[in-house]
């Protein structure tokens, strides 16, 4: 069963391998974030390996003494938590991107002195895969895979 380990273990890695995480359209009101302002971001998910990802969620993380809070209007400002709606699909094949958001964060209470400080981390927390791309989409015209029949031909 070395196929079926195999396999197990590169599931495993893949999103370490094959997936990245990385804030975009970050909304800060002025020119720079004050105590206790609210900005915005969203989250894009790329995907550069061959499985399509389904059910994917994220784990967001006030950091610093930021607070978080979901998509929506009325989605409270926390110390972290884990996206309500999943993202139904980031397909395979190198590259595919979908952007989650916009998200939100307070800024600490405090200021930070003139650092910078991390103040949001984004993680992933589930996913699923699909073997669809790799089993299916690769039905395309194989010349070397022929079979000519051959036989002789007589007189009646």
């Amino acid at each position: 069963m070395a196929f079926f380990n195999d396999m197990a273990a590169a599931l495993a890695a893949y999103p370490e391998t094959e997936v990245t995480l990385e804030f975009v359209e970050v909304g800060i009101p002025g020119e720079a974030l004050n105590v206790g302002e609210t900005a915005t971001f969203k989250v894009k998910i790329t995907n550069n390996g061959p499985l399509d990802l389904t059910g994917v969620t994220l784990r967001v993380k006030g950091l610093n003494g930021a607070k978080v809070a979901d998509i929506g209007v009325i989605a409270p400002f926390e110390p972290e938590f884990v996206t309500q709606a999943a993202v139904p699909l980031v397909r395979g094949a190198g590259g595919s991107a979908l952007t989650l958001g916009p998200l939100k964060f307070k800024a600490p209470a405090q200021a930070t002195g003139g650092s910078v400080k991390d103040l949001v981390k984004v993680t992933l927390e589930d996913w699923d895969a699909s073997l669809d791309r790799i089993l299916n989409v690769r039905s395309q015209p194989l010349p070397t895979v022929s079979k000519t029949f051959s036989d002789r031909v007589v007189g009646s």
